[in-house]
């Protein structure tokens, strides 16, 4: 119980809950695209929202949900970039590092998540009776949240991550070397 106590303390504070602010901005602006091109592309242009990208195993991914979830991920990531970077995480370090670091985090987190949450959900949904239609929409929140998450740790520990960790564990240590010398100073 103590050991997720410690995870909570550690990972969940003022950064963790302004991120998820962002989170918001982000979904309502890019998940409002995404469902909005995934519906016209279904409704105006069946033959090419249903036209097959390719096949991963037994799972199709089809042109709309390909297009529809990544200019999502396009618009939802400048947004995040400045938000987090700025605001969330405090980083006013100005380099290409830094970008291209946010770039790698977000195509990471976008693969992992919706090449990972069509078959996932198709798996879970098989015998549901569900339309075809509304499983891709299903999978496409599934594939969000797991984006989130995915994100968060990414932009937090590696985009933008704080770089005096080392300096600080490197004065923690000396601290205590100090104390210990000092103790045994004091035992002589």
């Amino acid at each position: 119980m103590n050991a997720v106590k410690g995870f909570f303390k550690k990972f969940i504070d003022k950064k963790t809950l302004k991120f998820l602010v962002v989170g918001v901005a982000n979904t309502a602006v890019g998940m409002g695209i995404m469902l909005l091109l995934s519906f016209i592309f279904n409704s105006t242009v069946p033959e090419f929202a249903a036209r097959l990208v390719f096949t991963l195993g037994t799972t199709n991914y089809t042109a709309s949900y390909i297009i529809s979830s990544a200019v999502n991920y396009v618009a939802g990531g400048i947004l995040s970039y400045f938000l987090n970077k700025y605001w969330s995480f405090g980083n006013r370090e100005k380099s290409k590092i830094i970008v291209a670091k946010f770039i790698i985090t977000v195509v990471i987190s976008y693969a992992a998540s919706y090449l990972g949450a069509k078959p996932l959900m198709e798996l879970l949904l098989k015998r549901s009776g569900i339309a075809v239609a509304w499983k891709e929409f299903i999978s496409l929140i599934a594939g969000a949240g797991l984006y989130t998450v995915l994100n968060y740790f990414g932009q937090r520990f590696f985009a933008f991550a704080e770089k005096n960790h080392g300096a600080v564990n490197a004065e923690l240590a000396a601290a205590d070397a100090e104390e210990i010398i000092e103790k045994e100073d004091k035992d002589d």
